[in-house]
């Protein structure tokens, strides 16, 4: 009987073991998926921003790479607090990225070991942006469904199209999205176009915030 106990013993810490390697492979593999999804984004908005704007403005600049901090299970997506505050250098307006071509946000609040993030999912988020190579102007307008605004009527974009900062505050050229679909507005003298991001936050693991002198 003895023996049959210890049998079952040793089945079950095998069993254990084995499930216990499976789930942490899995997740090991789910996280290398994210990652390789995210270098590919910036890859892509690397190249798409060399060939409409011919240079990148953020080439040689200084960045610290942070953790994000978990809020699973909630779906926030206008804020994200990181593992960087003043101690690592961190400080207020500061500009956040996905890679270093991919904008994020902008620092809101600092702490001594961590800080506060308002993404460009935020309602209240509103920046000016170019458009596609032929660099149309438009209004980015944040929210649950990102959309350019104000876009003139008359000017051609089409699905695809890259759209990137165009503000003073932000490095120009810094990806925000892509064009998925455009609509004509209700008054009929400008158009507007909803917005394929190139993230999603509660997937990020780590971002960049770009150092200021």
């Amino acid at each position: 009987m003895r023996r049959y106990f210890l049998i079952a013993i040793i089945i079950a810490i095998v069993a254990a073991t084995y499930l216990a390697d499976f789930f942490i492979k899995k997740e090991r593999s789910f996280d290398e998926v994210l990652r390789l999804k995210q270098e590919n984004e910036n890859l892509r908005a690397q190249i798409q921003l060399l060939k409409f704007n011919g240079q990148n403005s953020i080439l040689n600049t200084n960045f610290i790479t942070a953790k994000v901090f978990s809020t699973y299970p909630f779906n926030i997506k206008n804020k994200i607090t990181i593992n960087a505050g003043e101690k690592q250098g961190i400080k207020k307006s500061m500009v956040a990225t996905v890679g270093e071509n991919i904008l994020l946000g902008q620092v809101t609040d600092v702490f001594e070991n961590f800080s506060v993030i308002q993404t460009i999912f935020d309602p209240a988020w509103q920046l000016p942006v170019r458009i596609g190579k032929e660099e149309i102007n438009g209004l980015f307008k944040a929210g649950n469904e990102p959309k350019v605004i104000l876009i003139e009527k008359e000017k051609q974009i089409q699905t695809d199209d890259i759209v990137y900062s165009a503000s003073q505050e932000f490095p120009y050229g810094l990806k925000i999205g892509e064009v998925a679909e455009i609509k004509e507005t209700a008054a009929g003298v400008f158009k507007e176009a909803v917005l394929k991001m190139p993230f999603n936050v509660g997937e990020l693991r780590e971002i960049k915030i770009l150092m200021t002198n």
